[in-house]
């Protein structure tokens, strides 16, 4: 299937998707083996794009979904995201021009995937749940979550996260600790630094 999507619902549900799927890169590439890729100026006068691949992509191989978004000076609720505008000043060797923050829309998509496909169906899935309030220990286990532990130390990441699954989350409830007394205790083994993030995985 290489379709060009012309009907303003399916091109929002597909851009929908691409957007959601980019906030939670994380976790499609370490689960599902899928490149999220943003590009923040395709042309030079700001348009933006995602670009959903498998990880092992090449050249030869077309991506599962491709959204071209442009900004837009609208003021109502059809946006779908705020991103930097980045441009570049038509002049060689000149830097690109970085223009504060814009909404910007869909302007077209294209699916190499059928809509029904069950790697779309998952897709939608994953994000259902990932966009769960997680705010307590409990929610975690509701949501049949697990906690992936990111640490930027010294300012590089160069450890794989760490995933508490459900079991390890399980124990945490039964001892009385929160998810606050979790994160507090959080401390990196190398540097010592307590600011490790948690994301839902």
């Amino acid at each position: 299937m290489n379709t060009y999507s012309d009907k303003i619902h399916n091109l929002i549900d597909i851009a929908k998707l691409a957007v959601a799927m980019r906030e939670h890169s994380y976790f499609f590439a370490l689960r599902r083996g899928i490149d999220v890729n943003f590009c923040a100026d395709l042309n030079g006068s700001g348009t933006q794009g995602i670009f959903i691949r498998k990880k092992s992509f090449n050249a030869y191989e077309p991506s599962f979904i491709e959204v071209i978004f442009e900004p837009t000076h609208k003021n109502d609720d059809s946006f779908l995201y705020e991103e930097d505008l980045t441009t570049d000043q038509r002049k060689d060797y000149e830097p690109s021009i970085n223009r504060g923050k814009h909404r910007f829309v869909a302007q077209r998509a294209k699916l190499n995937l059928d809509w029904d496909s069950n790697e779309i169906q998952q897709w939608r899935l994953d994000i259902e749940r990932l966009s769960k309030p997680h705010n307590t220990l409990n929610d975690w286990l509701e949501n049949d979550s697990e906690i992936m532990i990111i640490h930027l130390c010294g300012g590089y990441r160069f450890r794989e996260p760490v995933i508490l699954s459900q079991r390890d989350i399980k124990q945490y409830v039964a001892s009385g600790l929160t998810l606050e007394d979790l994160k507090n205790r959080l401390k990196c083994s190398i540097c010592g630094e307590r600011n490790a993030k948690i994301k839902v995985f």
